[in-house]
């Protein structure tokens, strides 16, 4: 684990960042003073990742954040990450939230469609039977979401190293295409 990680999680973030996004993205959409949310931050290893790269991160989890996050990076608060809304739009969401995979898919579509984030990395707990089947209802669900929306996305999912249990997806929202 790296040195100062709060959580073998931070891998799972890292290793997500280098396979959705180009060397190229990563210092674009990465770079110091991106602002993020990271739903079910504890104990805070996609957020120790994030801070790492010079990102300004709320951590919303009502577990307590450990490490080295007691930092001007971090804003941690202590409430429900299904009922957050930051008050003006992110650069990223990142969401852990162990919770149905479904009820993830759908508050990342919805931060999504409503303007909160232009882009998230989430992972989806998948059921111990029919996993496939599982996020091929949530990519359904997301895609149903984002569509009501009229917004173009790329959604994209992938079972990467580090997960165990679960697989990763990513979700950008496209640039308009002019007339």
């Amino acid at each position: 684990m790296a040195a100062g990680a709060p959580s073998r999680s931070a891998h799972k973030l890292a290793e997500a960042l280098r396979v959705f996004l180009t060397p190229d993205e990563q210092r674009r959409l990465l770079a110091p003073g991106a602002r993020a949310v990271d739903l079910g931050a504890a104990p805070g290893g996609w957020t120790w990742t994030l801070i790492h790269h010079g990102v300004r991160v709320v951590a919303v989890d009502n577990g307590p954040l450990k490490g080295d996050l007691d930092n001007a990076l971090v804003e941690h608060l202590r409430t429900d990450g299904f009922r957050y809304r930051p008050r003006k739009p992110v650069d990223w969401l990142t969401c852990d939230i162990a919770a149905p995979p479904a009820r993830v898919a759908a508050l990342v579509a919805d931060w999504i469609a409503e303007g909160h984030a232009r882009q998230a990395i989430f992972n989806l707990k998948l059921p111990m039977k029919r996993r496939f089947d599982a996020v091929e209802q949530c990519a359904t669900l997301m895609r149903e979401r984002l569509d009501r929306a009229r917004l173009q996305c790329t959604l994209r999912f992938r079972q990467l190293y580090h997960d165990r249990e679960e697989v990763t997806g990513f979700c950008r929202v496209l640039p308009k295409r002019g007339r």
